[in-house]
């Protein structure tokens, strides 16, 4: 007698790989908010450090020439924008050298910079480059500091470094104006703010209510470099008369306790 063995496959049924596939998209729905919260910490915290290294780069410049750059001008025999002038500092010498006497040349204002972004800005032109023209940056001097000849000490600033902004943060896109980082005139294309306008930054715009001539916040949160180094968050109850004693560096006015 022959007996035949037959043997039973194990198959998942629908209903279980339904049941399996919603608890995954259960699992990623509730992940996906803390990995968008670490990204985000991630990139700010970058950012921090782009302007610490900015910051870090003009006590540098200072040091080697004896006072500050312009923020657009010429200075040393070259003419250029305040980013320009840092670019030996950055460890991008090569690049400052290209340029011979003046930003343009070469092309060297359409290069693309990484310590030049806040890779959180959502207004970023493709390429971080404008029209294929000019490269962006987040990073705005601050006007009333650096000026446009160049030179000036930290010695003559009266209200003291600690109590005077040297960097705030601007979209690299405002209502169709970019902020370039190697723009060399008094323009809002200009990488500064504190020159047209001393107003409050904004809190986040909508692009058709950006301004220019004025410092914007991303994500909600505007971050700045002091003139002594250090890089701060500004608190988002700040007042406009704290953010525009914090821009001048001889109104001879005490910060407001809401920075």
């Amino acid at each position: 007698m022959t007996f035949h063995q037959t043997s039973r496959r194990c198959g998942v049924s629908p209903v279980t790989l339904i049941v399996v596939l919603a608890l995954l998209l259960l699992l990623l729905a509730l992940l996906a908010p803390a990995v968008n919260r670490v990204r985000d910490a991630a990139a700010r915290m970058q950012s921090q450090n782009n302007l610490k290294q900015l910051a870090l780069a003009v006590h540098n410049h200072h040091d080697a020439f004896n006072g500050m750059p312009p923020v657009v001008g010429q200075f040393a025999n070259k003419t250029g924008s305040l980013h320009f002038f840092l670019l030996p500092f950055i460890e991008q010498q090569d690049l400052y050298a290209s340029a011979n006497e003046a930003v343009w040349n070469n092309d060297v204002w359409g290069k693309r910079i990484e310590v030049f972004l806040d890779k959180r800005d959502a207004s970023a032109p493709p390429g971080n480059i404008y029209r294929e023209w000019l490269a962006t940056t987040n990073y705005a001097g601050n006007f009333m500091v650096f000026g446009d000849k160049g030179g000036t000490t930290f010695a003559n600033i009266p209200d003291g470094t600690s109590n005077t902004l040297m960097y705030a943060v601007r979209y690299q896109m405002c209502n169709g104006a970019p902020t370039a980082w190697g723009y060399p005139s008094l323009y809002t294309w200009a990488p500064m703010f504190a020159y047209d306008s001393q107003s409050l930054f904004q809190q986040s715009p909508r692009q058709e209510d950006c301004d220019p001539a004025r410092a914007q916040a991303i994500g909600g949160v505007m971050t700045v470099a002091l003139c002594d180094g250090s890089v701060r968050a500004v608190n988002n109850r700040v007042g406009a008369q704290t953010w525009a004693n914090l821009c001048d560096p001889a109104d001879g006015m005490v910060i407001g306790n809401d920075f």
